[in-house]
This record gives C-alpha cells, sequence and structure tokens, in this order.
C-alpha cells in the first residue's frame, strides 16, 4: 500500500478539522479540558491534538568470534517525532491521524484510521491498524522497555494498512484483520506482470481472568496467516532490543513464500508487581520449495518482570486487552516525588531451522539462536514524561567462523507525550 498525502498536508488536514470544529462550536455548546493537550468535546463530537518525543542515546560494544572485527557504537537519537490529532464526528465515526519521523529518517504515517461503531462493542477500523499481540497493541509511549525486541520484530505484525474488525466486552475482545502491508510502502508494480500486494490475516482474542482493583490477570491467543504475493519472500530478522542497528546480528534470509504463526501471551498484575511473556510459532513455507529446502519453523519470545517502589501499578485495560498510560501517585508537579519501575526481561528467537531444514548448507550462516538480558529502569515525573535506561546483554550464536556476536548495549531515553 502506499499514500501520496505528506505529513505537511496531514497537519494542513488536522488545521481544517480544528477549523471545521471552531465553526461548529459557534453552533453548539463545547467543553473544554486539558488532557496532555487541548481537548474539546461535547455529546456527539471531540477534537484533540496528540504528539510525542522520544529522544534517545545508544551505546553498544559488539565482540565477534572470528577475525571480523570487533566494533562499537554511539548515536544519539529522535527515536520518534510524531504529531497528529484524534476525533469523533458523532458516536457512528472516530478518526485518528498521526505521523512523524522515526529514527531519523524520511517521515512517515503510524496511526491512520477512520472507526466506525455501528454499535457499542462493535467497531470497524479502515486505515494503519494493529490486529495482534500484547507488547504490541501498548503504545511505544507505555512499554515497560525501550523497544520490543525481537518479537516485535518479526513475531507480530506492526501497523499494516487494511480492515479490522473489534467487538470488545467488559473483560473480553476478538479482532479480525484483512490487511497488506504499511501505508507508507510503494505500490507493488512489476511492469507488465502479476503485481499482488501481500496478504495478511490475523484473528486475535483475549480474556481477563481477574480484573480486581489490585489483581489482573491476562490471557490471549492469536493467528496470523501471510502471503506474500508478488512482493519480496518474507525475511525472519531480529535486533537487539533496540531500533538502532548497524550489522545484522541474525536473520534467516528473505526465505518465506508464504507463513502461519501461533501465538499466546499473558499478563499477571499484582498491586506494583507484573509478569509478562509473549511466543510465537511461526511455521514457514520455503520459497522455493523442495528443491531448496524442507519448510522451517521459527520461534521467538520474551518474558518480563516489573516492579514498582513507589506504589504504582500498571494501567491494564480489560476489554481492550492492552497497557494504557500508567498513572503517577506523587508527580513532581504535586509536591511529589515521581514514580519509579525498575524490570527486567528475558528474549529468544531460533531461526536455526531455516539452516537445519536446507538441502545444500553453506559454510556459514547467520540463522541462529539470540538470547539477550534486559535491566530497566523507568522514572516518571508526570503520566505523560518518562526517563528511561535499558543494558541489555545478548548473545547471537549463528554458524560457521566469524558469524558469533556478543553485544553490550546501552540505552537512554527522554519522553514527552501529548
Amino acid at each position: 500500500m502506499s499514500t501520496k498525502t505528506s505529513l505537511v498536508a496531514g497537519s494542513a488536514l488536522g488545521v481544517a478539522l480544528a477549523l471545521g470544529l471552531g465553526v461548529a462550536a459557534q453552533a453548539q455548546d463545547m467543553s473544554y479540558k486539558w488532557s496532555g493537550a487541548p481537548q474539546f468535546s461535547n455529546d456527539d463530537v471531540m477534537f484533540k491534538f496528540r504528539g510525542r518525543i522520544l529522544v534517545d542515546a545508544v551505546f553498544q560494544d559488539v565482540e565477534r568470534d572470528g577475525p571480523g572485527g570487533d566494533f562499537k557504537t554511539r548515536n544519539a537519537r529522535g527515536r520518534q517525532v510524531f504529531l497528529g490529532v484524534e476525533g469523533k464526528l458523532n458516536n457512528y465515526f472516530a478518526y485518528k491521524a498521526e505521523g512523524g519521523w522515526v529514527n531519523g529518517g524520511s517521515p512517515s504515517w503510524d496511526d491512520v484510521v477512520i472507526e466506525y461503531k455501528p454499535s457499542e462493542p462493535i467497531s470497524i477500523l479502515f486505515g494503519n491498524v494493529k490486529v495482534a499481540g500484547l507488547e504490541n497493541l501498548t503504545s511505544t509511549r507505555f512499554t515497560t522497555f525501550m523497544d520490543r525486541g525481537p518479537y516485535g520484530d518479526f513475531g507480530v505484525d506492526s501497523y499494516l494498512l487494511g480492515v479490522v474488525a473489534k467487538y470488545q466486552g467488559f473483560n473480553h475482545s476478538l479482532s479480525l484483520g484483512v490487511q497488506g502491508n504499511s501505508i507508507n510502502t510503494a505500490d507493488v508494480s512489476n511492469a507488465s506482470a502479476d503485481s499482488k500486494e501481500r496478504l495478511t490475516v490475523t484473528a486475535r482474542g483475549h480474556y481477563a481472568l481477574i480484573n480486581t482493583d489490585t489483581d489482573k490477570l491476562h490471557l490471549a491467543a492469536s493467528y496470523r496467516y501471510r502471503n506474500r504475493g508478488d512482493e519480496g519472500a518474507f525475511a525472519y530478522t531480529g535486533r537487539t532490543n533496540t531500533a538502532y542497528s548497524n550489522a545484522t546480528f541474525y536473520t534467516t534470509g528473505a526465505i518465506g513464500n508464504r507463513d502461519k504463526t501461533m501465538a499466546v501471551e499473558g499478563a499477571w498484575v499484582h498491586g506494583p508487581l507484573s509478569v509478562q511473556a509473549e511466543y510465537s510459532s511461526i511455521d514457514v513455507t520455503r520459497q522455493g520449495g523442495a528443491a531448496i529446502g524442507g519448510d522451517p519453523k521459527v520461534k521467538v519470545g520474551y518474558a518480563f518482570v516489573s516492579f514498582w517502589p513507589t506504589g504504582e501499578m500498571r494501567n491494564y485495560d480489560p476489554a481492550a486487552g492492552e497497557f494504557k498510560r500508567p498513572k503517577i501517585l506523587n508527580p513532581v508537579t504535586a509536591g511529589g516525588m515521581g514514580g519509579l519501575e525498575l524490570a527486567l526481561r528475558y528474549d529468544m528467537a531460533d531461526t536455526t531451522d531455516a539452516y537445519k531444514t536446507l538441502k545444500v548448507k553453506p559454510a556459514t550462516s547467520q540463522a541462529g539462536e539470540y538470547t539477550g538480558w534486559t535491566v530497566g529502569v523507568n522514572y516518571y515525573p508526570t503520566s505523560y514524561v518518562r526517563f528511561q535506561a535499558n543494558y541489555t546483554d545478548g548473545k547471537a550464536d549463528n554458524y560457521g567462523a566469524n558469524q558469533d556476536f556478543d553485544i553490550k548495549q546501552f540505552q537512554l531515553r527522554a519522553q514527552l507525550d501529548f
């Protein structure tokens, strides 16, 4: 999928919407409140500006097993700088559009959604939407760690353009999405030849078995089917718990013609203590078929524990099955000390089957295993400002000489959103 609309044009659209609401405000009473940014609403209409600034520093010390040479990295970078708008036209139609600069690259869109609600529990979303994955569905603004690790790289899809239907009850939900690629990707346009975009069908269901003031228990499962169409083959490539990379540490390469993914999620919250984990098993239909090799299975997952010494608890939404903005009990704006969260995480990715199932095995391959431990500290002066520090000790164990990596990584982030 692709879009020709620039972010400047999108901003102009936001201004136009704001002016339109201003005219509407003359015809009906509009209330105003500050919710991180100005928000205008009445019983039928709502409009709000939104945005975020995430500024990172990344330091890596990489040791290579062999003569290829060790290396170090040091970068200050704009992780995300976004602006957007959200609102509703009435009780049936709502919208959200947000985009900006990611990892210092060209501007791109994130959320771009038209929502139709035929009834209170049902939503039909058209646009750039996520469907599955507990950490994936939780906004980067609210995830416990700075980045989602290999699970976010290939265990689950990020924003894709298509249509998603959702049903939400008090403590459960069902979602079904039929999607192509991201709104930011170019059209598939092979000259005078088949030009079919990839197809992704994803279903997710969650149930909050426990949902009291101090205790939450979340369980979910999802299924994903993908067909590459006439796009390039799917690659299963991960990073080391960071959005920065100047090297590939583990990857299958582009091998997937189709794949099927079964995934499970779980989270338990008990006051300031929480545990969360996800795991995906991906059955890959290899491009080139039996002449190249058998069909491999790729596995990826993570688990972490989090604790708030200052007494806060993670803000779980039992209807959506995801985590929202934490409420800081004693923000600095009220004379308090803010909130502190401590966390420990384990990540794993196993792509070795992509090598083992080859008919002819090369002398070297990066289709190996990754394991990593990350320690995280999050400090919230208020609910809308966060400072983070993550230290990761990771290892990529691949095939052949000069293919193994030991990665020591330290990251810092300053974040503000509205």
